[in-house]
């Protein structure tokens, strides 16, 4: 299966790229990840409205085509790990193209929200962009692992 995580931010630091190669050394062959980062638009001559608009339209720009379009954001459906496993399970049994937006310190637009396919909430809590990156990650293995019956999960 091949997933692609667009990422408003910086491209991930050491400590970052250590926890993602983790868990992705755990996926081995069952997953392939492609990390496409975009880069904020945070001025001070700007608008949070014009960095969110400036912003999507990169993002738009870097969704692979026919790819089912999962938003994160904190105002999404909040599953749990085993539920986000079925889904990701549905998308591997249609062989689909599966693109993660992770938006920016502002959020994303209500424009991509409305065209994405889902729309999810890992938490009521507010995480830092390079730690989500990492989440996001840990609960594609995690779904992974509950899809095999493997042990990770408990």
């Amino acid at each position: 299966m091949n997933l692609s995580i667009i990422s408003v931010g910086n491209k991930p630091n050491k400590w970052e790229l250590e926890g993602i190669n983790h868990y992705l050394k755990q996926l081995n062959n069952h997953v392939k990840i492609d990390f496409i980062n975009v880069k904020g638009q945070q001025n001070p001559k700007r608008s949070i409205e014009e960095v969110i608009k400036l912003e999507a339209d990169l993002i738009l720009k870097k969704i692979p085509s026919d790819s089912f379009l999962i938003i994160c954001d904190m105002a999404g459906d909040k599953v749990s790990s085993s539920e986000f496993s079925k889904i990701f399970e549905n998308l591997m049994h249609e062989n689909t193209k599966v693109c993660f937006v992770i938006g920016g310190s502002f959020g994303l637009s209500e424009d991509l929200k409305l065209i994405s396919n889902k729309v999810l909430s890992a938490s009521n809590f507010t995480f830092p962009h390079r730690l989500f990156r990492i989440i996001l990650v840990e609960q594609i293995y995690r779904a992974i692992s509950i899809i095999n019956n493997a042990p990770y999960h408990k």
